[in-house]
């Protein structure tokens, strides 16, 4: 087994450097919000409705085998800076089944107390993911506009020539996870009046009214719902149309890529996914 906490990696099998003692929790199924109320003149207890799950905590305890105490020293001071007081770090864990990882706050780093040696056992740091879900490798599908194909011409002659193939538009992601995870876009110029984007599964629409030049792009998020030009300026106001959309364990989701107003240059839809585990 191997972890990467912010740039920091320790393996199960290395015998110097960062050494995987144990990691608790990462499997866990975190616990639900929804509070549990007996029936009082009855066997068991009310449905409590949806489980909305809580955040995901757990807890890495690491060992450090160095050539000195001075280097063992070093390593625990580049350790406890991987905690930021302003932003998430990626967390990622590689087991035989594959590669899960997320977004973390370091909560608390317990070190033993320096031995002057330069080995030191039982470092545990305590991580506290926001979001309960894990997520396996990312994949990717992009499509231009949809575009007519050339047909066939007539009166018809043989060999048949069914002109060039023309394009619908669309980009599919599946998840193969067990929970419902969210898709990311990128949506590159130029579109006199915006775009639209449709999941053709459930009719969920993303429309955004905005002049995009060529060299613009839009970045659209629906895990937490963001919408920024260039990587940087909010315009989710430009949204008109904000039926944000998941997808679900074992489904699929066809995207349908369609401009507003006049088109130039070459507009491109990059979709980007996850699988999702509890």
């Amino acid at each position: 087994m191997k972890i990467t906490i912010g740039g920091i990696t320790a393996s199960s099998d290395a015998s110097r450097g960062w050494i995987l003692a144990k990691l608790s929790g990462w499997l866990s199924l975190t616990e639900s919000k929804a509070d549990e109320v007996e029936r009082p003149q009855a066997h068991g207890a009310f449905d409590p409705g949806t489980d909305w799950r809580t955040g995901a905590g757990f807890t890495v305890t690491l060992s450090y085998h160095g050539e000195n105490p001075a280097e063992l020293e070093l390593a625990l001071r580049e350790l406890k800076g991987i905690a930021k007081s302003d932003a998430l770090i990626d967390c990622m864990v590689e087991t035989d089944a594959g590669v899960t990882s997320r977004m973390v706050s370091v909560r608390k780093i317990d070190i033993p107390g320096l031995t002057f040696m330069n080995f030191m056992s039982g470092i545990a740091v305590d991580l506290l993911a926001p979001d309960p879900f894990a997520y396996g490798a990312s994949s990717n599908a992009s499509t231009g506009l949809p575009k007519a194909g050339g047909g066939v011409r007539f009166p018809m002659q043989f060999p048949a020539d069914f002109g060039v193939a023309g394009d619908a538009g669309r980009a599919v992601f599946t998840n193969t996870g067990t929970a419902p995870t969210p898709l990311k876009f990128k949506v590159s110029g130029g579109m006199s009046d915006g775009f639209s984007l449709r999941c053709v599964e459930t009719g969920d629409t993303l429309t955004f009214k905005r002049p995009l030049d060529v060299s613009d792009y839009v970045l659209l998020d629906s895990s937490d719902a963001s919408v920024l030009l260039n990587g940087v300026s909010p315009v989710s106001g430009f949204l008109v149309q904000d039926d944000w959309w998941t997808v679900p364990p074992g489904g699929t989701c066809t995207v349908q890529f369609n401009s507003i107003g006049v088109v130039y240059g070459v507009p491109t839809l990059e979709l980007s996914g996850a699988p999702a585990y509890f």
